[in-house]
Parts: structure tokens; C-alpha cells; sequence
């Protein structure tokens, strides 16, 4: 998930400075990180750059590869759709037992943290998307599952969230193009949390998970095709 990284060592300014130009495709997925380049390129020196890349990679941001070192994280239908299906059965579940069992702080959680969303929609309405906009985004898919109960599973969902980012980043110039309304999905969320629908929650969610997914397995130039078609997630 997006991160804010305070001011600190060389490593976290630089650690910022890549996510960034990964997010932003300066850096292409596949593309290989050579100790000499990103050196001169950040100015910087190797033992900063290995720190920084290393924080990149327990994101699954970088990867790295025997006799290769390390290179920008592959865009694969296979592992997105993977992934997808995983999250789709997840967080549909975490925000299910949510609404079900969450209490009054959990709910006033969520319409602060889609009030915040909401804000940041009207600042980037004509505008591309910083990371105050997916700060924003991640605490209200975090909000919506805190009032699950079980903190393992809130936790496996977040992680596969965060492994999920990149491809999020990459959806979002294509929002505009297809026509879909992410603000009018999210307050629909933020109602059904509120109204307690727990059936409707979760197949909501559900469909909102593999819209994005679908969406780039049609769209995105260059990604490896599925080995086992395309992404058809159940209903919830």
C-alpha cells in the first residue's frame, strides 16, 4: 500500500524516490536495476541502494534474481489473476464478518475514512492520481475490513492489497478511457457498511476487486497473457 516516508537516511529518500519512478513507469516493469546506473542516475552510493532496494522488494515492487540482481517487478496476467482471485475471496470475507460484527467505531471509521476519499476525488477529479489520493484510497479499503475481528485474516488480505499496488498504479490512466465510476463504487461501499448488508457488501466488493483486473487484462499493452483465459470471478 502506499507509504509516507518521513524524512530519514539516504535510504528511505531514495527507497521514496524509486517507488515513485516505478509507480510512474520511468522504470519499466522487467527492467533490470544495475548497481552502476541507479548509482550515478540518484546519485547515491551501492550500500544505499541495496537498502533501498531491499525495502522494494518485501513489497514485491523489485525482484531479485539469480545472476541477474534485481529488476522492477514483471507485469504477469498470470500472477495478477492469481492474485485477484485470492483478494476477490479474502477481503469479500473480512468485509462480510465487518459488517456483521463490526461495532459504532468501526463504522464511523469508514464514513471518515470515505469522507477523506471523497476529498481527495474532488482534488484530482480532471488530474492524475498522487499519493495523497492513494493514501486516502488504502485507508478506506483499510477501514472497511477493521471491524472483521480476525487479525490474521485482516492481515493476509492487506498483504495481498499491497502486492496488488503496482497493478493499481498502472489501471489508473485507463479510468477515464473505460468509463468507470471508482468514486460511485466506493460510496456504495461506504453505504452498505453503514445499511449492514453483508451480502450485498461482499458481492459488491467483490465486483470492485475484478473490475480493475479486468480491465488491465484487456487494456494494458505488454502484459503477458493468462495461461488459463481470462479473469471470471464468482458472485458473492
Amino acid at each position: 500500500m502506499p507509504k509516507r516516508v518521513k524524512p530519514g537516511t539516504r535510504a528511505d529518500e531514495l527507497y521514496a524516490r524509486l517507488r515513485h519512478d516505478i509507480f510512474t513507469a520511468r522504470l519499466r516493469p522487467g527492467q533490470r536495476l544495475k548497481f552502476p546506473d541507479l548509482c550515478t542516475t540518484y546519485d547515491t552510493s551501492v550500500g544505499v541502494a541495496r537498502e533501498a532496494l531491499t525495502k522494494l522488494s518485501s513489497e514485491r515492487l523489485v525482484t531479485l534474481q539469480a545472476h541477474q540482481g534485481y529488476t522492477v517487478a514483471q507485469l504477469s496476467a498470470d500472477e495478477l489473476t492469481d492474485l485477484t482471485h485470492a483478494r476477490i475471496e479474502l477481503e469479500s470475507l473480512a468485509f462480510r464478518m465487518a459488517i456483521l460484527q463490526g461495532d459504532a467505531a468501526w463504522e464511523s471509521g469508514v464514513v471518515a475514512a470515505h469522507h477523506l476519499l471523497s476529498l481527495r476525488d474532488r482534488e484530482v477529479a480532471d488530474g492524475e492520481r498522487g499519493d495523497d489520493w492513494y493514501l486516502a484510497h488504502e485507508e478506506f479499503h483499510t477501514a472497511l475490513l477493521a471491524g472483521c475481528g480476525n487479525r490474521r485474516l485482516t492481515e493476509i488480505a492487506q498483504g495481498l492489497r499491497a502486492e496488488a499496488e503496482l497493478y493499481r498504479r498502472w489501471a489508473s490512466p485507463m479510468l477515464h478511457e473505460s468509463g468507470r465510476d471508482p468514486a460511485a463504487e466506493h460510496q456504495a461501499l461506504a453505504r452498505v457498511a453503514v445499511d449492514r448488508d453483508a451480502d450485498l457488501g461482499a458481492q459488491l466488493l467483490r465486483e470492485h476487486i475484478a473490475c480493475t483486473t479486468r480491465m488491465l487484462l484487456t487494456r494494458l499493452p505488454g502484459i503477458e497473457e493468462p495461461s488459463d483465459g481470462e479473469l471470471a470471478p464468482q458472485r458473492g
